[in-house]
């Protein structure tokens, strides 16, 4: 049971982050445009750092799907997790309203899309955890 569940969790997360990395590295003119309101990162950043997070969560879902290495993309996921968290907190506590281009351009980024967001970073967060500490934790069910 154990087994099946942690390998529901590596397709599901696999799936999102690499979805995700995907609408990034395709449109990362519009994703870097979206990076700009956040006041500390500086404008010549943003394209790079736009499609450093693409490619990272490209390479976090591909390792999630290879038996041997998917620990480390469930690390991975937990840092970027983190990072998302962290980020969209911050500007949400800020009185920063943006569209977190987590799945591409967002219409009319709201409050409330924001902390759905954060909410569903911290399912995807859930989920990467449980992939790394399941295997270590019980007998095989």
């Amino acid at each position: 049971m154990r087994v099946a569940t942690i390998l529901c969790l590596r397709l599901g997360l696999a799936a999102v982050f690499i979805y995700a990395g995907a609408v990034k590295a395709t449109s990362s003119q519009e994703f870097a445009i979206a990076l700009m309101p956040f006041t500390f990162v500086p404008p010549a950043w943003t394209m790079p750092i736009a499609l450093g997070l693409a490619a990272t969560e490209l390479l976090a879902g591909i390792l999630l799907l290879l038996p041997v290495v998917f620990p480390i993309g469930a690390g991975i996921s937990c840092a970027l997790c983190l990072l998302f968290i962290s980020v969209l907190s911050w500007a949400l506590a800020q009185g920063i309203i943006v569209s977190c281009g987590c799945f591409g351009p967002d219409e009319a980024p709201s409050a409330w899309k924001m902390l759905e967001a954060v909410g569903r970073d911290f399912v995807l967060l859930a989920a990467a955890l449980a992939i790394i500490f399941l295997p270590r934790t019980g007998k095989n069910t």
